[in-house]
């Protein structure tokens, strides 16, 4: 993969608006610029996106899922904030779709010599409208991004808008297929996650859709076939295809964790500011397993190797277990689609009677990715060797000597590990396996964990057609 790095582009946590009532309004016209020069549009799509990503939505909802034991202004006690709400929403109808509407427009026009650029366009639009859903459930889709003939979009429901994104992939896969031979847009300068290789962005494609797929399996299995048909195609399955928008450690251009512990810490670490103590459900499944990616993921500052939490809801004591400098530093990528992933999905439905494979060899594989992405490809100051990944892949119980109930526990158990500091992707995981099982906090006002986001007020008193919100624990619909 080629790697390109983030300078001035980037945009800082300091920069996001801080509430959302002069950002531009979805239900307004979204396109009113004339065009989007893809080397320049795209750098910035793909850093507002990702800074969103782990900047508010980040920190809060990785919260959520408890991977921290506690974080600034959380809604995980059933309260979603309006500039959390609003922010994200802005940004995301805005900012990332409105200008990836902007691209696929100019280049469908321009012919199948932009279909690289199209297609770029069309997978991140499914990306993007697909969160939407999995945060909010129902949202503008098919009346979104046209506020000419729809100035006040009627919202659509999460398995419509799903469903939809699964369309868009297909579509974006179609345009690659169709791109030509030669005098094709240089589109690798501002393709700041591939570099312009379209069989790359393929793959991501192929892999966004498996992921989606797997939301859907969970209320209509008969997108069984669909999943095989995608399985046989060709996947994210290295971690040098990851799906990563790198940073680099520089003022303006560092990943927006690091950017938050500078900004609002003296010392400008995590050790020094203790803002994340890690999750107590977090610790004990890597703690219980003997897994080797605590150390990198965590910081003992008791000393004692044992990793005492705080407890869920608390921020971290001087004598207790943070979420580690390894990880929060400011270089590290932030990570769309991981090939461990893929794998983990191939090892459930291997469980589940889809595919005709082994799944205790696909879990087995992509522990061992994940591993090798966090301990040795993508290593801060700590790193794993190869003999402690070996010996933990060969300590891992055999799913086929196992009932298949636990045989899915210890999968999805690695699912939720495997999707740290990937926000939606860990929140997706424990709402549609139920694992690991994450009580509320102590006097949360919601009696599961935060399920949805009630609509931002701008949303609810511009468009007359935004449902009423549902109580936060209310079921989002691919959960069961």
């Amino acid at each position: 993969m080629k790697k390109i790095y983030i300078y001035i582009l980037t945009i800082a946590f300091l920069t996001m608006p801080m509430a959302c009532d002069d950002a531009l309004d979805i239900n307004t016209d979204p396109l009113a610029a004339t065009s989007a020069p893809p080397n320049s549009v795209l750098p910035f799509v793909f850093a507002t996106y990702g800074n969103r990503k782990t900047t508010e939505l980040g920190t809060r909802t990785t919260d959520v899922t408890q991977y921290l034991s506690a974080t600034f202004n959380s809604p995980r006690n059933g309260s979603t904030s309006i500039f959390l709400t609003g922010n994200t929403w802005a940004i995301w109808y805005t900012d990332v779709l409105g200008n990836l509407i902007l691209l696929e427009q100019d280049a469908k026009a321009a012919g199948p010599t932009s279909n690289n650029v199209a297609a770029i366009a069309v997978i991140m639009k499914a990306l993007a409208f697909y969160e939407l859903a999995c945060i909010w459930d129902e949202v503008p889709f098919t009346e979104a991004l046209n506020g000419v003939d729809f100035p006040f979009p009627q919202f659509d429901s999460q398995e419509t808008v799903l469903r939809g994104s699964v369309s868009f992939l297909n579509e974006g896969i179609s345009l690659v297929d169709g791109i030509p031979a030669e005098g094709n847009f240089d589109v690798s300068a501002g393709d700041l996650i591939y570099g312009g290789d379209m069989d790359l962005w393929r793959k991501f494609a192929n892999s966004l859709k498996l992921r989606i797929l797997m939301l859907i399996r969970n209320k209509d299995t008969s997108v069984d076939g669909d999943i095989v048909a995608t399985l046989a195609q060709p996947l994210v399955e290295t971690n040098a295809e990851a799906t990563l928008l790198r940073y680099e450690d520089a003022a303006g251009a560092r990943n927006a964790w690091k950017q938050i512990l500078v900004q609002f810490s003296g010392s400008g670490t995590n050790a020094g500011a203790q803002f994340f103590g890690a999750g107590p459900v977090f610790r004990d499944i890597m703690f219980n397993k003997n897994d080797p990616r605590i150390k990198l993921f965590l910081d003992d500052l008791s000393g004692t190797d044992t990793y005492p939490t705080p407890n869920n809801g608390s921020f971290p004591t001087s004598t207790q277990a943070i979420i580690s400098d390894n990880v929060l530093r400011g270089d590290l990528p932030n990570q769309w689609m991981m090939p461990s992933e893929m794998a983990l999905y191939r090892a459930e439905l291997a469980l589940l009677g889809v595919t005709g494979d082994d799944p205790d060899v696909e879990m087995r594989n992509g522990v061992r990715l994940a591993c090798q992405f966090w301990g040795q490809d993508e290593a801060g100051p700590v790193s794993l060797t190869t003999t402690e990944i070996d010996d933990y892949v060969a300590s891992l119980p055999d799913l086929n000597a196992l009932s298949t109930a636990d045989a899915l526990r210890e999968v999805h158990e690695q699912l939720y590990v495997e999707a740290f500091l990937r926000p939606v992707v860990g929140w997706n995981h424990v709402r549609r396996t139920n694992t690991p099982a994450l009580e509320p906090p102590p006097a949360a006002s919601i009696t599961t964990i935060l399920k949805r986001f009630n609509y931002p007020p701008d949303e609810v008193g511009s468009n007359p057609n935004t449902p009423a919100n549902l109580p936060t624990d209310t079921k989002v619909w691919f959960e069961n």
